[in-house]
């Protein structure tokens, strides 16, 4: 889990028995709209890597193959090319993988034993296009 730092506050002593002041740390866990921004941020920064190592058509497909799998074998497969569905996927993917992890945290091995297989069937298939 990530933590981070919530507050310090200074408590002032409430008779002169006490000790002069004392500081208090507290910790809390991310909040919801942290969670959908660190979210965002991270899905927008995967999609401009992989879209700038695609080149135009003119680079390598490898990340988008390890990234967006589910998208290229999409891609692969109906022999379109990424289109409108393909897209909409590879931006929903990390969101989803995201909502998944949060919700159902013991789920983190089948996610990612899905995401390799997917990358390995993708890395496997054979296309003129995304070579």
């Amino acid at each position: 889990m990530v933590w981070f730092f919530s507050a310090i506050f200074v408590s002032k002593p409430k008779n002169s028995t006490q000790k002069p002041a004392t500081f208090h740390i507290r910790y809390r866990y991310h909040t919801f709209e942290m969670k959908i921004g660190s979210t965002i941020l991270i899905t927008f920064i995967l999609l401009v890597i992989v879209v700038f190592s695609m080149g135009g058509g003119h680079g390598t497909y490898l990340p988008a193959k390890v990234v967006y799998p589910f998208t290229m074998l999409i891609a692969i497969l109906t022999k379109n090319g990424i289109g409108i569905l393909p897209t909409i996927i590879a931006v929903g993917q990390i969101p989803i993988y995201a909502l998944i992890l949060t919700k159902k945290p013991k789920w983190k091995f089948i996610i990612l034993g899905l995401h390799i297989l997917a990358v390995i069937i993708c890395l496997n298939l054979q296309s003129e296009m995304f070579e």
